[in-house]
């Protein structure tokens, strides 16, 4: 199968391919200006472009710690936890590498976004906060992006399979998150703002939701706008479609080599109800 990634031959098949899809979800996510915010609003608006080194996340060290506590005082604290969105966020995107990639500790700091995002949500009574979900949104978006990257490099079924399914997760949140900002801003909301959440549930794999927001992007579309909203979001749709084509595999794969003998099996150290399944918001 393709996706036996025992095989040399095939685990460089299975670079390749991916590859190719990290070209065109970059290409698309640039044209699209996925990941930007809602309605024109830049991040830049909030705060400046990432800066490098622990130096720079460290001055929300303090922020983070007092925001904790007061979640540790008063568990049900929504201020606090959306607060906890959106330092872990700046945190994070301000460690980075001198390639402009995340460092360990700044991934981290996403994760731990998310969890707080995560947790706000299960929590509030009513719609989100705008500047949260505002965070929100770019933290999965970026998370999408890390994930994506460790299933490229992945070199196991059982990798693989994690990192896709938890990046499809990460997808889904932020799509969960685009239709947050939209909710809450109902008068403000244009072609790019359902296009953009169409991108990310098609990565999620809801086409029929996409194809949803695609209609409603149509609507709110100007002149000879309406007519380019297909062929703009058609490459994350295909997307979309070779990452679940690629879960569908990977998991046959794994249930494959986990009922044979022998040894040599990637997905020997992982039990059989050990969480692939429920990797992500978005897990089969």
């Amino acid at each position: 199968m393709l996706f036996d990634l025992q095989s040399p031959r095939r685990r460089r098949v299975i670079r390749v391919t991916f590859g190719a899809l990290a070209a065109i979800f970059a290409i698309s996510f640039v044209f699209l200006g996925v990941g930007t915010g809602s309605g024109g609003f830049s991040f830049s608006d909030l705060f400046g472009g990432g800066s490098s080194g622990s130096s720079a996340s460290s001055a929300f060290d303090d922020d983070i710690k007092a925001a904790q506590e007061n979640l540790a005082a008063n568990p049900n604290d929504t201020t606090a936890m959306a607060s906890l969105v959106r330092l872990h966020y700046q945190s994070g995107n301000a460690d980075r590498n001198s390639d402009g990639t995340l460092t360990d500790d700044g991934e981290q700091q996403l994760r731990e976004g998310a969890d707080a995002w995560n947790k706000y949500v299960k929590t509030i009574n009513g719609d989100p906060d705008l500047t949260a979900a505002l965070f929100a949104l770019n933290t999965f978006d970026q998370l999408g992006q890390v994930d994506f990257q460790a299933a490229r490099s992945a070199t196991s079924n059982s990798e693989a399979l994690t990192s896709v399914q938890a990046a499809v997760g990460d997808w889904k949140s932020a799509g969960d998150a685009q239709q947050a900002l939209i909710n809450a801003q109902p008068n403000k909301n244009n072609t790019n703002s359902y296009a953009r959440l169409a991108s990310y549930l098609y990565l999620a794999g809801d086409t029929q939701g996409a194809q949803q927001a695609v209609a409603k992007a149509k609507g709110s579309a100007k002149g000879s706008q309406a007519s380019t909203i297909d062929t703009q979001l058609k490459p994350i749709q295909q997307i979309g479609q070779q990452l679940q084509a690629a879960i569908t595999q990977l998991t046959k794969q794994q249930q494959k080599t986990q009922g044979g003998a022998g040894g040599g099996n990637p997905l020997g150290g992982i039990s059989g109800g050990g969480g692939l399944g429920g990797v992500g918001t978005g897990g089969l």
